[in-house]
């Protein structure tokens, strides 16, 4: 009886316990229930808020993009004429310099070389030496002065590689002292020429894509070498250009046409004359009453006035003359390519005056010669105009002091009889005829810079 009592005793302790245990636990769950749902809800609302803040600053930070397009052309450096001028120097005279220098040699007053004489500086000048790929100068082209007293001589300036420039330097035949240097930093002359007046010039520059420079004919003072006009009609290269009183001419390379400019303002727009040759080299005859085109089919000879093609004659083959001149009559021409034939129209009549010609070609007025270079050990050759017989000749090589290279330049001079001639190599060279002799005497005047 008493171990039941005690049994019963025993199991309401142990049931009683356990449900305050449950309780405790449940209670105790319950806690930890309300407070992590708080604080998840806390934590909900925070992050809510944070995201709402965030998303506020955000918005008040966010801006439209605006998109500007880069100017890489004020980047990129526009290229220079590379140019050191070092084979040009200009040096202060003495006072009577200018007149001693005037006495050793006179220079008729009325001629374009006294005009530009300086008395205060005198201009020293050489050709210049590169010595890229072969190495030699840059002389692409040179013309005398109608009264021939002055010759411009154009070099450029600037590396293979380019851009270019050009400096045109105006000679005084007399003496060869340099008279004026006119320097133009963008502009590749290609082609020049004088005016009939001799106070202006026109010139041909070539396109020059790097420094956007465009095909140019371009007319200037010869005195100071200012821009009077320009054109820019032109929009291909040129074979030749040459100027008369009135006009400037420009035959355009691959087109059967010559431009015709005013020379009074070349910017005007210019007349179009139609033309048998696609390419061809100019000449104005001695009456200055007509002009010549010797192109790869025709010879061509127009009136100047109004460009009236008075006649034409055919080379019966492919040929493309490098020069053209008229003989001293407007019924003589000469023509001349390098490597080929040359020959001589008379009345229309052609005939053969040298086999395989030289660079050169020239006309002595005095003598009535021609005077050209044969391709074969660049000699220099003399022919009787019109019978074309052989009058004498001369080798620049072989005459001392020694030069090499092709002639680029031919003329004759009047006074004291002087043929001067200009060769690939830079070396300006005069040359005199002993008297009852067959022998010649050689002085080089100017010879480049290396």
């Amino acid at each position: 009886m008493e171990r039941n009592l005690f049994l019963i005793a025993l199991i309401f302790l142990i049931i009683t316990g356990c449900g305050k245990k449950e309780s405790a636990n449940t209670a105790k769950s319950s806690s930890i229930a309300e407070k992590t749902g708080s604080s998840a809800e806390d934590s909900s609302k925070l992050k809510s808020t944070k995201k709402e803040d965030q998303r506020k600053e955000g918005d008040s930070k966010f801006q439209k993009p605006v998109f500007q397009l880069k100017n890489w052309q004020s980047d990129v450096k526009k290229p220079e004429v590379e140019d050191d001028a070092a084979n040009v120097s200009v040096e202060k005279m003495e006072p009577g310099e200018a007149e001693e220098a005037a006495e050793d040699i006179k220079v008729p007053s009325d001629c374009l070389a006294a005009k530009l004489v300086s008395k205060t500086e005198k201009i020293i000048w050489t050709p210049k030496w590169y010595f890229e790929g072969v190495g030699g100068v840059k002389l692409p082209t040179m013309v005398l002065s109608n009264d021939s007293s002055v010759l411009a001589i154009v070099e450029t300036t600037g590396t293979d590689k380019g851009p270019n420039g050009s400096r045109i330097v105006l000679l005084n035949t007399y003496n060869w002292q340099v008279l004026k240097i006119h320097e133009f930093e963008e502009n590749n002359i290609d082609k020049i020429s004088f005016l009939p007046d001799g106070n202006r010039m026109v010139f041909w520059s070539l396109k020059q894509i790097s420094i956007k420079k465009p095909y140019e004919l371009i007319m200037i003072g010869v005195e100071k070498g200012d821009i009077l006009s320009i054109s820019k009609e032109i929009k291909a290269d040129v074979s030749d250009i040459i100027a008369t009183e009135k006009n400037v001419f420009a035959k355009i390379s691959d087109e059967n046409i010559i431009y015709c400019f005013d020379s009074s303002n070349i910017s005007k727009a210019p007349r179009k004359i139609k033309s048998l040759n696609q390419k061809g080299v100019f000449a104005l005859s001695p009456d200055k009453g007509r002009i010549v085109l010797a192109g790869e089919k025709y010879l061509e000879i127009f009136e100047c006035e109004g460009m009236e093609m008075l006649s034409k004659f055919s080379f019966d083959e492919e040929y493309a003359p490098e020069n053209v001149l008229f003989a001293g009559k407007n019924e003589y021409i000469a023509v001349s390519a390098y490597n080929k034939p040359g020959f001589f129209f008379k009345d229309g009549q052609k005939k053969q005056f040298c086999d395989i010609s030289g660079r050169s070609l020239a006309y002595n007025k005095d003598e009535k010669t021609l005077i050209y270079e044969k391709y074969l050990n660049n000699e220099i050759c003399f022919a009787e105009v019109p019978d074309l017989s052989e009058k004498g000749h001369f080798t620049p090589s072989k005459i001392n002091p020694r030069t090499q290279g092709t002639a680029i330049f031919l003329a004759y001079f009047k006074d004291n009889s002087r043929y001067t001639v200009i060769d690939s190599y830079g070396n300006l060279s005069v040359f005199t005829k002993y008297l009852k002799s067959n022998k010649w005497k050689k002085r080089v005047v100017i010879s480049p810079k290396k």
